[in-house]
């Protein structure tokens, strides 16, 4: 089942935003935007006044996808428009920006463009349908009408018959390492350098034979290459191997962030809902320790039969 989550884009005046401004770099927001101050507190869409309008508002595409970054979000705003608030609702704050240069297309507007990431910790309910919501205000604080644009959050947990999934919330490098059942060939983990449950050496093994034994998906932020996925999944499309699964989460680099909060999840087939989950915090400390066969701390013990 996919998720519900309602994205709030509001336009103001830079004075009117600025006040009570909280330093905070906003690393703690569940939507973050480039290039902009962040706020502390929520954002107030009650209804003030009819000027000044949003003409339009432009998302590419009107869909989205948890830990997506660098989504471009555009428009248009009328006259004596001066600045633009960004923030998501029931966020921890939000976003101020000025407006962009006149637009040249409608005579007394103004554009505004920025550059907008989602955590994939991003609490969210069901159906994943979204809605985007524009306001504008002028220097003295009139704040227009609601501009409503649709959008749906799209699942990226792939389908199987067991998917255990790492995502995290920062532009770190962390690494999924599941470690399969004991048989008598010894360890078999898969993590981003055996990225197959398949015994190494098996001969006359094809690539499906290696995703149908248990495969990992993507490497995410490898050696800090940063894709805005922040999402792994171990996959197990139609056979799951009995016995004890170990699941660790290694952190091969923060990259430049203070740390990152992760989150790790096991489905079963057609589960809408997780049948585990941990949580846990990476930081500078959890960097230094090797980053080999067997990294990492523990996030989950599990025992699975068919």
């Amino acid at each position: 089942m996919r998720k519900w989550v309602v994205l709030v884009v509001v336009l103001a005046t830079t004075a009117g935003a600025c006040s009570g401004a909280n330093p905070s770099s906003g690393q703690e927001a569940y939507m973050r935007v480039q290039s902009a101050q962040f706020i502390s507190g929520g954002i107030d869409t009650t209804t003030q006044g009819k000027l000044p309008i949003v003409s339009s508002v432009s998302t590419q595409s009107n869909a989205l996808w948890p830990g997506e970054a660098g989504k471009s979000i555009s428009g248009s705003v009328g006259p004596n428009s001066t600045a633009v608030l960004l923030g998501l609702l029931g966020d921890v704050g939000y976003w101020v920006m000025p407006v962009g240069d006149p637009d040249v297309n409608t005579t007394g507007n103004f554009t505004f463009s920025c550059k907008v990431s989602f955590s994939p910790l991003t609490p969210t309910g069901d159906g994943g349908s979204l809605t985007l919501v524009a306001r504008a205000t002028d220097k003295n604080g009139n704040v227009g009408p609601a501009y409503l644009v649709s959008q749906t959050m799209t699942a990226v947990r792939p389908d199987g018959a067991l998917v255990i999934s790492l995502d995290w919330d920062t532009q770190a490098d962390l690494d999924l390492h599941v470690v399969l059942p004991s048989t008598d060939a010894g360890v078999n983990e898969i993590w981003s350098r055996k990225a197959s449950g398949l015994p190494i050496g098996t001969p006359g093994a094809t690539v499906d034979d290696a995703k149908a034994a248990g495969y990992l998906d993507f490497d995410s932020n490898s050696q800090c290459v940063l894709d805005g996925r922040r999402v792994e999944n171990v996959i197990f499309p139609t056979t799951v191997p009995d016995g004890q699964y170990i699941v660790r989460v290694d952190t091969f680099s923060l990259c430049g962030q203070v740390d990152a909060q992760w989150r790790v999840r096991v489905f079963t087939q057609g589960a809408a809902s997780p049948i585990l989950q941990a949580f846990g915090e990476s930081t500078d400390t959890d960097t230094r320790f090797p980053h080999g066969q067997g990294a990492g701390v523990q996030a989950l013990v599990f025992n699975y039969n068919q």
